[in-house]
């Protein structure tokens, strides 16, 4: 058989221990225009303010925020650990909002599973070996 007319395998099997089940929310796209517009506010939102920036200030100023904002976007704890990114949430403005994130999201409200951090920094340096596969 040729690869197009083939099923797709799995290359590796998924470790429903240390990912926990699979689904398939993540496979579905958009269920209706209003949530793409909603997904895609905030970006389109922040392009404008950067061409106002750009047209009033010249090129300089939003190159240096974008440079900012990479290198802020850069920071982060351990794996595991979740990290605040207070800059971040300085240089775009995020500290003035106050939504349902900022007292429902504390991870003491949690009930998943914590995260082994031993497999998250192997995964991060690459140094996970292949689960052994079963013969058959």
């Amino acid at each position: 058989m040729d690869e197009m007319t083939s099923l797709p395998m799995l290359s590796v099997p998924h470790d429903s221990f240390r990912h926990g089940l699979g689904t398939l929310k993540d496979d579905i796209g958009n269920t209706h225009v209003v949530e793409a517009i909603q997904r895609n506010h905030p970006r389109q939102q922040e392009q404008i303010r950067l061409e106002m920036m750009r047209n009033v200030y010249g090129s300089a100023l939003p190159a240096r925020m974008a440079l900012e904002k990479q290198i802020l976007g850069r920071v982060q704890r351990l794996p595991g650990i979740e990290s605040s990114r207070l800059g971040l949430d300085s240089l775009s403005g995020k500290l003035d909002e106050f939504e349902f994130d900022s007292y429902l999201n504390t991870p003491n409200d949690r009930e998943d599973i914590p995260t082994d951090m031993h497999s998250l920094m192997e995964a991060q340096l690459k140094l996970q070996t292949k689960p052994a596969s079963r013969g058959i």
